[in-house]
């Protein structure tokens, strides 16, 4: 009999009362690890050994087939139950040890074939192309496409995609290219614009050059009388390393027109090429002959210094960008030669120094030398040039960046210095005027100051993080139109509280700095505003106080001398009712003070001066002011003869009424950075004659309706309207102010400038606005006395282009007057006179 195993000791709780449980024995029991291990093979034949041969089982023998990746399968491996306590011999017999070694041998080798017959394949199958569409449907198999095969990756089934080099079908035929390039073709022949971009070519199509022949042209390609000469070539992102000679002949057009079999040069009025992302390692030298070229990219390509070979020749380039190709050492001296550059784009290359004669370049508008090796930049030259774009990112410049005796760079607009190693942006002691910056970035350098910025009057964006800076730099705080600052990861500690009178001030960052107040560093930028605005001191008293302000105290006195007898015979007669005694005075006498008598407000400020500067200003800016009082206004005007009136940065809703008292003699009023709101801010009639100026910039004030209603200024001359909310022009404004010339509206939300609310003025700034189309009749508004100036950048509208508004006032009405209809064009001519403006360049494009 086999013998039962022992059975488990297990303790049942009792039922009912209180019996003795007999103690769990104190047996060890086996350790459970490598229960669920695989035992290793020695370790199977020792434990085979010792046990006594159990009966001998033959597995059957597996068929022998070729292996296939379907017959391909995992081994399983026999894990003892939980329950099992013997050795591992007792659970794994010799038998399943023979069938586990002979499986393994055979996966083995299952494995090594199918490698193999991959390898095997790989080599001799062919490269399948892709079958067209339209392939016909047959029953003769060798019609249809050959099926790549089926062969097994090294771990994986990958179902014949390594065999192709196509899996996903994104590759083109070559009949499909060339039908593409047809379509493109015909395309360029009626716009002027051949496109064969990211097509995958390694040559220019030789298709290309028979573009205007007969035969190339479809049925659907339109007549030959509906072609037009190309303007644009677009190849960029493809294979090209070099292009023909005979893409580009260097032959010039006088030759070409005398060959009575020559087809001429259809890229002669190219204006534009586009070869940018290309394997480009020289140019052809026929691009020398396009006279027309204005514009040229061939960034992200092989191009070394010998490029310049063929650049320099183009003369009438405006536009050339080299960034990201080979470039390398000092720049070629022969980029001098291209006098009518504006744009010169160069950066992510390795060039170290500019030419001596770079300042040739009389009309460069855009610098960007981004990543790149300069060291050291010749400012002295760079300040005689029109630059209002450098860009000097990622370059090696350290020390002082403006180490020449440079005052000044009148034009410059935005600058980047990020990524360098600069200490000062000058040297120590020293600053520079940059009256039209409005961007500077100058992160991760090492900064340990900034210069004085109190003539960056335009700037709008300071961006100074990464830095070493320790404090504010000079002049910072008077920056009216700066709002966005980031100093952080800098070494300021303390934060002036003059930035809480920044009003503009949208952004600054403080982040990473060692402030004294912590709390600063979370702070959002309203925040910490309010809570520098409670560290403000005072507004000094004025000092400049001239010798009318005595004459006013001195009147001021008198009037006061004048009603104090009537003001005792009434406080008398009140007394005489008043059953208090003199100790009631006292709270608790004799150590109370006595009660202050009380004053009414109208004769507190009956008795304040206001000081009168120099040349007739009345200055009450900052005074958190919501009225004037009219005794003291009544006052002021018997005395002396005010000419200006500044009431900015107060309090003000309304137009205030004791203006009327300086109304023959006031010639300007500011009434900037108030609360003046809607169409409420003039509700009635003011009569101001000599007014010339006036002054309502940076309110809330949505129409001028008011203005022409209600103010009677027949003098007027300029009014600034800047930062509000204006979304349209009245038409009458030259007919209620008929001497009206300036008009500044500048940063509104206009959405039309109609040429008739404008007529008659000579100077008008509209930028930053919402205006969508700029109507041609603007146009007709220059000339003899009329429209001297003219600013609408910053508007929606797409046409005209930048390149015409940056030329100035006379080019932007030149290109409107090319658009106004004939009749009215001849009519504004006669008008002019035979002798007046010419418009030969009606077209500037």
């Amino acid at each position: 009999m086999e013998e039962k195993p022992a059975a488990v000791n297990r303790q049942t709780p009792p039922k009912t009362g209180a019996k003795t449980i007999a103690a769990r024995p104190l047996k060890q029991r086996q350790s459970i690890n490598g229960l669920f291990k695989k035992p290793s093979l020695p370790a199977m034949d020792r434990t085979a050994a010792a046990q006594p041969a159990p009966p001998k089982f033959t597995p059957k023998p597996a068929p022998k087939t070729t292996p296939t990746p379907s017959r391909l399968t995992k081994p399983t491996r026999t894990i003892p139950k939980p329950g099992a306590t013997g050795a591992p011999s007792e659970a794994i017999g010799k038998p399943d040890m023979e069938a586990s070694r002979k499986s393994s041998t055979a996966l083995r080798e299952q494995i090594a074939q199918a490698k193999a017959a991959k390898r095997a394949a790989v080599k001799k199958a062919p490269d399948l192309d892709l079958v067209p569409d339209s392939l016909a449907v047959t029953d003769d198999p060798k019609s249809f496409p050959l099926k790549s095969p089926i062969v097994p990756a090294d771990n994986s089934f990958d179902f014949g995609i390594a065999v192709t080099h196509d899996p996903f079908n994104t590759q083109r035929t070559q009949s499909a290219k060339n039908k593409i390039v047809q379509q493109r073709l015909g395309d360029a022949r009626s716009s002027g614009r051949l496109n064969i971009a990211a097509m995958g070519l390694s040559v220019m199509p030789v298709e290309v050059l028979k573009i205007y022949d007969a035969e190339m042209m479809g049925t659907n390609d339109g007549s030959w009388a509906e072609s037009v000469d190309l303007t644009r070539l677009i190849a960029a992102d493809n294979e090209m390393e070099l292009i023909d000679d005979s893409i580009f002949p260097d032959v010039t057009a006088d030759d070409l027109a005398a060959e009575e079999d020559g087809n001429g040069n259809i890229f002669g009025g190219l204006d534009t090429i586009d070869l940018h992302g290309n394997l480009l390692i020289s140019l052809p030298v026929g691009l020398r002959q396009l006279r027309l070229l204005t514009s040229l990219n061939l960034t992200n390509n092989r191009l070394a210094n010998n490029c310049f070979e063929v650049i320099s020749q183009l003369t009438s380039l405006r536009d050339l960008k080299l960034a990201n190709n080979l470039l390398y050492g000092p720049l070629d001296p022969s980029v001098s030669n291209l006098q009518n550059l504006e744009i010169f784009d160069i950066h992510g290359n390795n060039v170290s120094t500019l030419p001596t004669n770079f300042g040739n370049l009389e009309r460069l508008r855009i610098l960007n030398l981004a990543e790149n090796s300069f060291e050291l930049l010749p400012f002295g030259i760079l300040s005689q040039m029109p630059l209002t774009e450098l860009n000097l990112k990622k370059n090696k410049l350290a020390k002082t960046l403006i180490e020449d005796d440079v005052e000044a760079l009148p034009k410059l607009q935005s600058i980047d210095i990020s990524c360098n190693q600069i200490t000062h942006i000058v040297a120590p002691g020293t600053t520079v005027s940059l009256p039209v910056l409005y961007q500077l970035s100058a992160s991760m350098n090492r900064l340990k100051a900034l210069p004085d910025v109190s003539s960056w009057s335009s700037l709008l964006t300071l961006t100074a993080d990464e830095n070493s800076i320790s404090e504010f730099p000079g002049g910072f705080f008077s920056l009216e139109k700066l709002r966005h600052v980031d100093f952080s990861a800098n070494d300021i500690r303390i934060i002036p509280p003059e930035i809480a009178r920044m009003d503009n001030l949208a952004m600054i960052r403080l982040s990473g700095n060692p402030l004294r107040d912590k709390k600063f560093i979370s702070a959002t930028t309203e925040e910490l505003k309010d809570a520098l605005a409670a560290r403000l001191e005072p507004p000094p008293p004025y000092d400049d106080v001239t010798s009318t302000a005595h004459t006013i105290a001195a009147a001021i006195a008198d009037d006061a001398k004048a009603t104090e007898s009537p003001t005792k015979e009434v406080a008398a007669e009140e007394g005489e009712h008043d059953s208090r005694s003199d100790m009631d005075d006292f709270a608790t006498p004799p150590t109370s003070a006595p009660h202050s008598p009380a004053r009414s407000r109208s004769h507190t400020l009956s008795s304040q001066t206001w000081p009168i500067k120099n040349g007739g200003l009345l200055d009450r800016s900052g005074t958190q002011s919501s009225s004037l009082h009219p005794v003291v206004c009544s006052k002021i005007a018997a005395a002396t003869r005010v000419t200006e009136i500044q009431l900015h940065h107060n309090l003000f809703a309304t137009f205030p009424e004791s203006l009327t008292f300086f109304a023959n003699t006031l010639a300007a009023l500011s009434l900037a950075h108030n609360k003046l709101v809607g169409e409420t801010y003039l509700p009635e009639e003011l009569e101001l004659p000599a007014l010339r100026e006036l002054n309502l910039m940076n309110n809330h004030i949505t129409s001028l309706a008011p203005l022409t209603a209600n103010l009677r200024s027949p003098q007027l001359e300029k009014v600034d309207v800047s930062l509000n909310r204006i979304t349209a022009l009245p038409t009458d404004l030259r007919v209620v102010f008929p001497q009206l010339s300036v008009m500044l509206i500048a940063n509104n939300h206009l959405i039309e400038l109609d040429p008739e609310s404008i007529r008659g003025l000579q100077v008008v700034d509209a930028n930053n606005n919402d205006i969508a189309h700029l109507n041609p009749k603007i146009g007709l508004l220059g000339g003899n006395g009329g429209l001297r100036q003219l600013d609408v950048s910053g508007n929606r509208f797409r046409v005209p282009r930048f390149s015409v508004l940056e030329r100035g006032t006379d080019a932007t009405l030149r290109w409107l007057r090319g658009r106004v209809p004939v009749a009215e064009m001849a009519s504004w001519k006669e008008g002019q006179g035979e002798g007046g403006q010419g418009d030969s360049d009606d077209d500037v494009d």
